[in-house]
């Protein structure tokens, strides 16, 4: 185990920059053949906005001082965590790693959903009017702010090993750009792929603008979560395709405006993600579309 640990640490790096960016290209050019949707893609556009975030990006989460990796290293030099206190199988120790990972994600990410200021932010993501590739590196560069220190406390909480880590990051690399694929998978493929890891079409689901529908399929990789707590849905592939996506309180030519989105959550927005629940079929009680 230690000879592998040591190769995918010398490795990782290059593992992760394949897996992501062989993935995008890979994925991006069967959009072209097998799209579950073909129209509104405006690549041109809407790639040069969603892909300018990934400089952004790159440059905060190189700046932050402790990664996952680094808080591994620490947990297991100085004993830190269940899996460092007691002896357990490996297998044991990959799978409760995995499940500890994808849950702090779920969790996360349902806090970006239901905490009004961490929205603010988060809702950069579901402004894109179109669900393909790109998708996945739309995010502010806020939310590796607030994601990073409590994916860190999750690895030294339970003391993941640092070869789950790297592991789940290379999982989670893969599992990022194919759930926001825009491509349509063989309907005994995908259903049997959603018992497990979240598809295309379920996380298709996740960015409609219904808000019910929204607040819905919060898992990055594994499906459990969702099915445990409650807020797995499901759509039939026919209903997907024609499924609108974005937000309607967000115009698009603005949704496609990087300047847009970097200050998006500064911008003014009335009701809470709560609110929004609670109101979603009182057409008065929406947001007001919000002025580039």
């Amino acid at each position: 185990m230690e000879s592998f640990e040591g190769m995918l640490r010398a490795n990782v790096e290059l593992l992760t920059y394949v897996i992501f960016f062989g993935l995008l290209a890979g994925l991006g050019a069967m959009e072209a053949i097998w799209a579950m949707k073909a129209e509104g893609a405006q690549r041109r556009r809407r790639w040069t906005a969603n892909f300018s975030l990934t400089a952004a990006n790159i440059v905060v989460m190189g700046a932050i001082p402790v990664t996952a990796l680094v808080a591994a290293d620490l947990a297991r030099a100085n004993s830190l965590g269940v899996f460092n206190l007691v002896e357990m199988p490996f297998v044991v120790v990959l799978v409760g790693g995995f499940l500890a990972r994808s849950l702090v994600s779920w969790a996360i990410h349902f806090g970006f959903h239901n905490i009004a200021v961490l929205w603010r932010v988060h809702r950069v993501h579901h402004t894109d009017t179109h669900l393909d590739v790109s998708t996945t590196v739309r995010f502010h560069p806020m939310e590796f702010l607030v994601s990073a220190p409590l994916v860190v406390a999750t690895v030294m909480l339970f003391g993941i090993p640092p070869v789950v880590v790297m592991m789940f990051e290379l999982f989670d690399a893969a599992i990022a750009v194919f759930s926001h694929a825009n491509v349509r998978l063989p309907v005994k493929l995908d259903r049997f792929m959603s018992l497990i890891v979240v598809t295309p079409n379920l996380h298709r689901i996740h960015h409609s603008p219904v808000v019910r529908e929204t607040n819905s399929n919060y898992g990055a990789t594994l499906v459990v979560w969702d099915q445990l707590f409650g807020t797995l849905r499901q759509k039939p592939p026919a209903e997907l395709a024609r499924q609108p996506l974005g937000l309607s309180e967000v115009p698009e030519p603005s949704a496609h405006s990087l300047w847009f989105m970097l200050t998006l959550p500064f911008r003014p927005y009335k009701l809470s993600p709560a609110g929004d629940r609670k109101n979603t079929h009182d057409k008065s009680q929406q947001p007001e579309a919000i002025k580039p």
